[in-house]
């Protein structure tokens, strides 16, 4: 489809073609993760910052990236071959109606950093120009385009990291590849581009003139364009850490911020306390005043008030209730509801089980599939045995119940309200309320057993 003028300003000309050869990845460039959402995905939420907007995709032939935006609504272009950056732009041309009569502003899809303010900062200081671009100041500038100036200061031109000479390379003022174009004047200019470079290709620089205005913007870290996997570490450090500033203002205490990764759909409240080396991913909730220590991975969940998640625990699609106590190194896997005031202790996992209020189970077990009611004792070793080899089945214990250490049940099994059974029963039938439930075989005593198991040991008999 074509983009009309209808009640609009701008385009927002994102470019996205490149293959990521750098990056040694099979996928789009664009479409790797920087602080746990895809590259692409920032750069489409800050083009949506802008008022009086559409936005142009330009992308490659592969059907990943398209599919992948599919529903961000975007127009996607086609860029045919990849010749360059100016190439592209011309392939975004092709989506921009002749009568439309606004501006373009160009941004390239690796820059998931550049802030939503700076944009809209830049396009109103410089609705009077025809051309305009922002630059910055970068002591590394290794691998970006120079910004070449006269003797008084005026702009001459921008020349490639390639194509530089070695006093070029010395110049600090780097492009940052965003461009902001009259559509007229870019439509007029962009087929006189030529390719006359170390690469070969048609770069949009060649469509800076003296009449175009270069905006010298702050760094910050937001102009890093992501060219390798080192620029991906590099850009996700920069966006936890303005997480970890963003919500150490709002309450939240964190330990060591250099060591803190979050998603950015992650919500945590204030009074909460977080350690260094937790991950937090996906839909997760975390409500005040809980702590999580050290070593934490916790992937859409909801963790409730007052909570202690002690060390080295995974909790996956998981509710806990509030004041609960999980770990340390204990596993909670997806469909795990804890109803509150619950404790998981060490190297116990659960699984699809849900768990009423004070109950709990504090070392050795397994628990899965499991209807689990309130104040239930889970002894240290017990597991439900949920699999018969060909389905899953669920076991029931209701309140009150006492289950000893090392008892396995034998799923489908039903255990009923305060219900004690014995260390190491093997339970295959259901139990009713208030019953003892116990399986074992008879304990035997053979008197001065060992002197005569050791006597032949020492002679050699058998």
């Amino acid at each position: 489809m074509c983009i009309k003028e209808v009640m609009m300003k701008y385009i927002v000309m994102i470019l996205a073609a490149g293959m990521g050869t750098r990056m040694k990845s099979k996928e789009p460039k664009v479409l790797l993760e920087v602080a746990g959402k895809k590259m692409i995905s920032y750069v489409v939420n800050t083009a949506k910052s802008i008022p009086n907007k559409e936005i142009v995709l330009v992308i490659n032939k592969g059907e990943e990236l398209k599919n992948y935006v599919a529903d961000m609504g975007v127009t996607i272009a086609i860029q045919e071959e990849q010749r360059g950056t100016a190439n592209a732009v011309e392939a975004g041309l092709t989506k921009i109606e002749d009568q439309f009569n606004g501006k373009v502003l160009i941004i390239n899809g690796d820059m998931p950093l550049v802030d939503s303010k700076t944009i809209k900062d830049f396009i109103s200081n410089s609705k009077k120009e025809k051309i305009s671009f922002i630059t910055t100041h970068m002591r590394n500038p290794t691998g970006y385009g120079r910004v070449l100036r006269s003797t008084d200061g005026a702009f001459i031109k921008i020349v490639e990291d390639k194509d530089a000479s070695d006093q070029e390379k010395r110049i600090s003022e780097i492009n940052t590849g965003i461009y902001l174009f009259d559509v007229k004047t870019l439509i007029q200019i962009i087929k006189q581009v030529n390719n006359n470079n170390a690469q070969k290709e048609y770069y949009i620089t060649s469509l800076l003139n003296k009449n175009s205005y270069p905006h010298v913007v702050d760094n910050k870290g937001q102009f890093l364009g992501v060219n390798n996997r080192c620029d991906i570490a590099q850009a996700s450090k920069i966006m936890w850490q303005q997480r970890a500033n963003n919500l150490m203002r709002q309450g939240v205490s964190i330990i060591d911020p250099s060591n803190f990764y979050m998603d950015d759909s992650v919500v945590i409240e204030e009074g909460v306390t977080i350690y260094p080396n937790v991950h937090l991913q996906g839909e997760t909730m975390i409500h005040k005043d809980s702590i999580i220590y050290p070593g934490n991975m916790i992937i859409n969940s909801t963790i409730g008030i007052g909570c202690k998640v002690k060390e080295n625990c995974s909790i996956e699609s998981s509710y806990v209730g509030d004041y609960s106590e999980i770990g340390p190194m204990a596993h909670l896997r997806p469909g795990s509801h804890l109803e509150g005031n619950n404790k998981i202790g060490n190297f116990v996992e659960i699984k699809n089980t849900r768990m009423g209020e004070n109950t709990k189970a504090s070392h050795l077990s397994y628990l899965g599939d499991a209807e689990i009611g309130q104040h239930v004792n889970i002894g240290c070793g017990a597991i439900t045995c949920n699999y018969d080899g060909f389905s899953k089945h669920k076991t029931i214990i209701e309140d009150g119940a006492f289950v000893g250490s090392d008892v396995q049940l034998v799923a489908p099994v039903n255990i009923g309200k305060n219900v004690m059974i014995g260390a190491g029963s093997t339970i295959t039938k259901d139990i009713p309320e208030g019953a003892l439930g116990i399986s074992r075989s008879e304990q035997k005593i053979i008197k001065n057993w060992f002197s005569r198991w050791k006597s032949k040991k020492n002679t050699g008999k058998k």
